[in-house]
């Protein structure tokens, strides 16, 4: 029985990448209450726990398990290293990364993998990483970071993220980042992402017809045992699929909308236009009501003149249509946003639950 620990485990990118390789979560733990709600939603098998990593004590964690963890994942939060927004060094949240490797020391897994924004590895921010990476115990091999972008995985979105990976030699076979190069396979296009999903409308849950799904959607909707919640899972299996609730424009949107090209940037909203064949940028969170609650820039749909729904971002972002977010756009699109591609942390995982001896 593995012992995996995701840390800001937001609604479960890492979680369901890792449960894919055969690495199922059994704690997790994530403070903001929504994204908390949804992993406990669904992975009703791990411990999900609505924590304060800032403040609590390592115990908090360890009376969720027995023995010695054999990974312990996550992604502290990053907004203040990040390219896209306002880079702010001495943000408070900041202080989480180094949080996290005090987590590594304190419940000594055999493997830890944290991921993050480029923005650590730049010039102004990386000491804070190699500060919080030489924190960690001797007993570790830790490989140098590396920047590794989601959509030359098999994912439909173009996301590069911070990887770091640490082990221990005495407990675990050389990991190294060649493994998870091998992995590669090459991007999706967003036409392939969206295939066969509905215009939406007035209702969330709608029903989905797809008598030959293609490979992406097909590996995306495959089943993995004690992941989903049942609703949501008897749902799918009847054709029935959430987050179709259609965003209103005006028709003077929609026509400026109708003149901007697939892979152009729209005059006025600024709004990306997504083209079919290629992977979509980079889908944004915004802002948690402690920053404004700002709504991220959802981009245009390829051939309709509309935002993307919840249902297209978790498609392009790569989570099956089973899974389940919140009730409003809002929420559900800063879960999206936040997440790491599931279709990358799968292969992300993969090497390493084969040096574990995991099979998924």
């Amino acid at each position: 029985m593995v012992t995996a620990i995701d840390l800001f485990s937001g609604c479960g990118g890492l979680s369901l990448g890792a449960a894919r390789a055969g690495l199922h979560p059994t704690v997790a733990v994530e403070l903001d209450k929504h994204a908390f709600a949804a992993h406990k939603l669904n992975f009703p098998t791990c411990r999900s726990e609505q924590l304060d990593l800032s403040s609590i004590d390592a115990q908090d964690i360890k009376r969720s398990y027995i023995g010695q963890p054999d990974i312990l994942f996550g992604g502290p939060p990053c907004q203040g290293f990040s390219y896209m927004g306002r880079r702010v060094l001495d943000d408070p949240r900041n202080e989480l990364l180094r949080r996290f490797f005090h987590f590594v020391n304190a419940l000594k897994p055999r493997v830890f993998v944290m991921e993050n924004v480029p923005g650590l590895l730049a010039e102004a921010s990386v000491e804070l990483l190699q500060a919080a990476i030489s924190s960690v115990a001797e007993d570790y091999e830790v490989l140098p970071p590396v920047i590794l972008d989601a959509a030359r995985f098999g994912a439909a979105t173009k996301r590069r993220r911070v990887i770091v990976i640490g082990y221990i030699p005495a407990a675990v076979p050389p990991i190294l980042i060649q493994d998870i190069l091998n992995e590669e396979r090459g991007a999706v296009c967003v036409d392939q992402a969206l295939a066969s999903l509905p215009e939406p409308g007035d209702h969330d849950i709608v029903e989905v017809t797809d008598t030959n799904p293609n490979d992406y959607v097909k590996h995306l909707n495959r089943r993995i045992p004690s992941v989903g919640d049942p609703c949501a899972i008897a749902d799918f299996e009847r054709g029935l699929v959430s987050g179709f609730i259609a965003t209103k424009h005006t028709p003077d949107v929609e026509a400026r909308f109708g003149r901007t090209l697939p892979g152009a940037t729209e005059t006025v909203s600024r709004l990306h236009r997504l083209a079919p064949n290629e992977a979509a940028r980079t889908l944004r969170a915004g802002t948690g009501p402690d920053r404004g609650s700002f709504q991220s820039a959802r981009p245009i749909h390829f051939s309709s003149n509309r935002v993307i729904t919840v249902r297209e971002a978790a498609r392009i972002q790569g989570f099956p249509d089973w899974f389940r977010f919140h009730p409003t756009k809002w929420h559900s699109h800063r879960m999206i946003g936040n997440s790491v591609s599931p279709i990358f942390a799968e292969a992300l995982m993969t090497p390493i639950a084969k040096a574990l001896g995991v099979k998924s």
